[in-house]
């Protein structure tokens, strides 16, 4: 489906399904716990989902912007409907909603009460390996309404087309996530660093990796011995309250770090109280509430490695050098379709971070970049969705109503 461009000139009022926090004037998205550190300790958010959420709205070009959410039923009333309908369009931002544990039910009763164009921004699968079996029946009833709305999906990589393909949707187009192109440049060049000269390294951290605990907890450490090294954490609860409580920006304090800890030894991620991973969150973890304040610290880092997929992609955004860690179907999609310079964690056997750091291969990530802008733009455009795209992202031009 094609959607008309207005006539009039006007930038177009669009409308986004489940924003992953919420747009401050001047900030740019910021968590839903931002400015609430004792709400932060009690409620889970990736902030890697509000850099795909920032990004995307660095990208688009509009007037006005409408978060939409749906009711239990998916019931709205006429009033709710003819708001929506008079939206240009609505966007899906990219995350991981082709799996097999959706519950879409309910915004799929509202996208099919509503008559405007809903664009899938950049969305991806999440599968074991080896899986054939990509969706239940939720998530194909939402995915084919979405298909049926646009010109194109815009997906992650081969195995999300694939996944879609399975079910009949092929009008896909791959260009991988908006993160990426987040500052709008047709082209990116990283500065080329020796393991030996990186002073400051940042390590996104995930703490729960299935399988991969005592990889991370090994690199965590000899990485930490090597280098100045930033653990820059996306969410987790406990990190957070650990963090907090080392500031002293939160109530009880010395009571909410003794619990944080000793919930991560009950999970098997620290090994008592003298553990030397505990050490190192207590000197060098960060966190962070706003997606500002993510990018600014990566900006000061020399190169990134780690297992966040998002993480890693703000610094390689942001022209700094970044060596990923795939472990699932997910990041290993990701890495291909965006060339970037990785390490397999399923074949880590004997591990030079060193030797695989020097014989990355960053050039071939700028040049998959240009390729993949210009397939973003084509999407975009094909979808009538205005775009800033080769220009430098002006602020934000509205709050989110």
């Amino acid at each position: 489906m094609s959607q008309e461009t207005p006539s009039t000139g006007r930038k177009p009022r669009i409308g986004v399904l489940m924003p992953a926090g919420r747009v401050v004037e001047n900030v740019g998205v910021v968590t839903h716990t931002f400015g609430s550190p004792e709400k932060a300790t009690r409620l889970f958010t990736n902030i890697g989902d509000c850099f795909v959420y920032d990004s995307s709205l660095r990208i688009l070009d509009y007037a006005e912007l409408h978060p939409i959410y749906a009711p239990a039923s998916g019931d709205l009333s006429p009033a709710q409907v003819e708001k929506i309908n008079q939206l240009d369009y609505i966007f899906l931002r990219g995350s991981n909603y082709i799996h097999t544990n959706g519950k879409w039910d309910p915004i799929t009763r509202v996208l099919e009460q509503t008559k405007v164009p809903v664009i899938a921004f950049g969305i991806g699968v999440q599968t074991p390996d080896n899986s054939e079996e990509y969706v239940n029946e939720s998530t194909k009833r939402f995915l084919q309404v979405v298909s049926h709305r646009s010109a194109t999906l815009g997906v992650r990589g081969y195995l999300s087309k694939k996944a879609l393909n399975s079910i009949g949707i092929k009008n896909v187009r791959i260009f991988g996530c908006p993160t990426a192109f987040r500052h709008c440049k047709p082209k990116l060049s990283l500065p080329r660093i020796k393991a030996a000269d990186i002073k400051k390294l940042g390590f996104t951290l995930r703490r729960k990796t299935p399988r991969f605990v005592m990889l991370q907890r090994y690199l965590m450490r000899t990485l930490s011995e090597r280098y100045r090294t930033e653990f820059l954490c996306a969410g987790e609860l406990e990190e957070k309250a650990i963090f907090y409580a080392r500031c002293n920006q939160i109530a009880n304090a010395n009571q909410v770090m003794t619990d944080a800890v000793n919930q991560l030894i009950k999970e098997n991620w620290l090994y008592g109280e003298d553990d030397p991973i505990l050490q190192l969150y207590r000197s060098s973890l960060s966190v962070f509430e706003t997606v500002a304040d993510f990018e600014e610290a990566e900006r000061h880092l020399d190169a990134v490695t780690g297992f966040r997929l998002h993480g890693n992609l703000l610094a390689l955004a942001n022209e700094v050098p970044a060596l990923y860690i795939t472990y699932d179907t997910r990041t290993r999609e990701f890495v291909k379709t965006l060339g970037i310079p990785h390490v397999d964690g399923r074949y880590i056997d004997k591990f030079s971070f060193e030797e695989a750091w020097d014989q990355a291969d960053f050039g071939h990530f700028e040049e998959t970049y240009q390729m993949r802008f210009g397939e973003l733009k084509t999407f975009l455009e094909e979808n009538s969705m205005a775009h800033r795209l080769g220009t430098t992202p002006t602020p934000y031009v509205v709050e989110a109503a």
